[in-house]
């Protein structure tokens, strides 16, 4: 229907499992350092007029909810006649002195208020008073109108590769609202759309029936998919699980990339691989922090880990081009290695039965019901694809960007919680780093600090483990060609006997956080 976009089943879901306690809001907060604007007034009319223009390269910016009545069909998207800058860009400002505790109370407070959904989806807050003259852009957008990488995407759009851009590289905003359908204009079109349905489906099942080879391998992908998503269903009981409520906590920790990478190169995989082994030996750690024994099998926690399947002509297109894997995470294991090496096994099995292409079926099956019907299934397949917790890894840029002439020096993004969730862990690797995001429910998990301290233990772990790895290594391969050198202990034996007797506070001493860069 012209002037109007309906929204994807997938999209819609996020829709359909927003509740006053689940939240289905992402964003991230990007810090940098003192801008030649100065802060105030100058910095936002900066922003609002840098802005504009980008915006008309992505227009879902400017555009609302519309329901069809009667629920009969799925939202659209329709151009908001009243959309004004300022409802959307707001300013804000932190307390002294200014530092990392002031910065996440203030995430906290912002990600525990939902969209108006009368309103765009999405809200940029400018953040002042942070130290050494240092601003933050705090972005919160609704996830039926943006996935993890679309998201990235608005905020690439918003900054520059050098600090003095060429002058409106975007040139001026054009955009006018285009006239919205009325209700029973809305009304009518899915009545009609669902009539020429049927005529659309059996014309594209002719056109697969010509090319069997094809429909053989989606068939069996899919059903490979779906026999994996069977074998997951239900997930243990954990303290990271209960009544979701709407207040929310916020912490982060910053890891240099090269960990990652020393990891990878010593025992093999893939980041992703290294960043979920990082995960569970937090995990564990957070489990011992509240006395509860890690080393039984059946604590093994699950990890939905969303999959962009989004390719480079959808850069700019918004919406969500998203599948799911279902990892097990192995919370019981000590041996750091041996960590690595079980998610490694997990998730190749997992890609090779094509877990992903099982998920991604479901939710476009739900798309062909009504609206009510299309709520009733999202919330009826989450109870029944059940997990822990999300862990979602969002690569970004590896070279510096810049806002209004300042550099950018870290960013954190920011996940959500599914109802029956406490916990969600987003990563964002940028110019070297690689920064955690934590977020959870502020009642079920009031210690996110200590959470946090635990995954970096489970990274420091993980980076001593793979150093003795190395070290041995090349130490057999010098004695070799000298003579045989008698067996020892190796210190990633040491490492995890010391491991199981540090207590959780020790975590407070680790190097890989860096207090107060805020």
């Amino acid at each position: 229907m012209q002037g109007a976009q309906k929204l994807t089943p997938l999209d819609a879901s996020f829709l359909h499992l927003e509740t006053p306690r689940t939240h289905m809001h992402i964003g991230g907060v990007a810090i940098f350092e003192r801008s030649p604007l100065g802060t105030g007034r100058a910095l936002y009319d900066g922003l609002a007029k840098a802005i504009a223009p980008r915006l008309d390269l992505m227009p879902r910016y400017r555009q609302k909810l519309s329901f069809v009545p009667l629920s009969l069909d799925t939202p659209v998207w329709v151009d908001d006649p009243d959309f004004d800058m300022s409802n959307h860009l707001v300013r804000a400002a932190l307390p002294k002195p200014g530092g990392d505790e002031e910065l996440r109370e203030l995430i906290g407070r912002v990600f525990s208020r939902q969209l108006d959904r009368r309103r765009p989806l999405w809200e940029i807050y400018i953040v002042e008073g942070l130290r050494n003259g240092r601003w933050a852009l705090l972005t919160k957008s609704h996830h039926a109108m943006v996935d993890g990488i679309s998201n990235l995407e608005l905020a690439t759009i918003l900054l520059d590769v050098e600090p003095e851009p060429a002058k409106q590289p975007f040139g001026v905003s054009r955009w006018e609202a285009r006239e919205s359908p009325t209700g029973m204009g809305l009304f009518i079109n899915s009545l009609r759309d669902r009539l020429t349905r049927p005529a659309r489906v059996l014309s594209a099942a002719r056109a697969v029936a010509g090319q069997p080879a094809r429909l053989a391998n989606a068939l069996r992908d899919t059903a490979s998919g779906l026999a994996s998503m069977a074998e997951h269903m239900g997930a243990p009981k954990s303290p990271i699980n209960g009544k979701t409520g709407p207040a929310r906590a916020f912490a982060y920790s910053r890891f240099p990339l090269r960990d990652f990478r020393d990891v990878k190169t010593a025992f093999g995989g893939t980041i992703n691989d290294i960043v979920l082994a990082a995960v569970a030996g937090g995990l564990r750690h957070f489990l011992v922090a509240r006395g509860i024994d890690p080393d039984d099998e059946s604590s093994a926690l699950q990890a939905l880990c969303p999959v962009s399947i989004r390719d480079t002509s959808e850069r700019t297109a918004l919406g969500n081009r998203l599948a799911m894997l279902l990892v097990k995470l192995p919370i019981a294991e000590a041996d750091p290695a041996r960590r690595v090496a079980k998610v490694r096994t997990t998730v190749d099995a997992l890609k090779a039965r094509k877990q992903a292409v099982g998920a991604d079926f479901l939710l476009n099956l739900a798309g062909f019901a009504p609206a009510t019907l299309h709520a009733m299934v999202a919330r009826a397949s989450l109870r029944q694809i059940a997990f822990n917790l999300i862990v979602t890894n969002v690569p970004g840029p590896q070279f510096p960007l810049y806002c209004q002439g300042a550099r950018l020096v870290e960013v954190f993004p920011i996940a959500f919680l599914y109802d029956g969730q406490e916990l969600a862990v987003a990563i964002f690797s940028y110019d070297g780093m690689l920064n955690f995001g934590y977020l959870v429910d502020a009642q079920g998990i009031p210690d996110v600090d200590v959470f946090a301290e635990c995954v970096e233990e489970g990274l420091r772990e993980l980076v001593e483990a793979a150093g003795a790895a190395t070290s041995d290594g090349l130490a057999t391969t010098r004695t070799r060609s000298a003579r045989p050198a008698p067996k020892r202990a190796t210190a990633a034996k040491g490492a995890r006997k010391g491991t199981a007797t540090r207590k959780a506070a020790a975590t407070r001493k680790t190097t890989t956080r860096h207090r107060g860069a805020a």
